[in-house]
């Protein structure tokens, strides 16, 4: 006897399927984007694969100059079951001078609920994300070593401490995420060595 998956089942087994999309640089841009071709390139087969389709619908548009702003949802449905769906709330922008810009506003709205209803990590360097991924608990905290490291940064670069902590959202130092340790040592060592300079 065939188990048919509802819809959030089915979901899941494609979350399972796919974890991460890489940005890309475009000529002409100064920094790096996860394309909407490159999502759907991604994420179609695998949605095909456990019988799930989605489109967008009640979608509402506004248009300021060439500017064009769409607000919708993308429904993602159960082949088998038309009534079994999940509606992702999106918007989307797309500007341009000629007729593309409703065309970008959706495109912009549909990459953007396939990312956040698969939970799909977009980043730079993949090994990066791997070596996250490899550690089962990404939200412990900085231990002793990194908190004394970053307490020192904190006072020599003269950096306020409750406002460090109020950035990282969190109410003392020893709760920063391990995730986060690199990115606020550099922050602070940047400050340190303008700080340095002044001096």
């Amino acid at each position: 006897m065939t188990v048919k998956l509802n819809i959030a089942q089915r979901i899941n087994a494609a979350m399972a399927d796919v974890d991460y999309i890489q940005k890309e640089k475009k000529s002409g841009m100064n920094y790096s984007i996860v394309s909407h071709d490159a999502v759907t390139a991604k994420v179609r087969p695998i949605l095909q694969k456990h019988g799930v389709v989605y489109y967008p619908r009640d979608m509402q548009v506004e248009q300021s100059g060439n500017r064009t702003q769409a607000v919708f949802t993308v429904r993602f449905e159960n082949i088998d079951d038309r009534s079994d769906y999940i509606d992702v709330a999106t918007f989307g922008y797309g500007v341009d001078p000629q007729d593309k810009g409703p065309g970008k506003a959706m495109s912009y709205g549909v990459k953007y609920a396939l990312l956040k209803v698969l939970g799909l990590e977009t980043g730079d360097d993949p090994d990066e994300v791997q070596d996250k991924r490899a550690d089962h608990n990404p939200n412990k905290p900085i231990d002793q070593t990194q908190c004394d490291t970053l307490r020192t940064l904190i006072e020599a670069s003269g950096s306020n401490i409750v406002a460090f902590c109020k950035y990282y959202g969190i109410e003392s130092l020893p709760e920063l995420p391990a995730n986060k340790f690199a990115h606020a040592e550099k922050s602070l060592q940047t400050k340190l060595a303008a700080k340095g300079e002044k001096e």
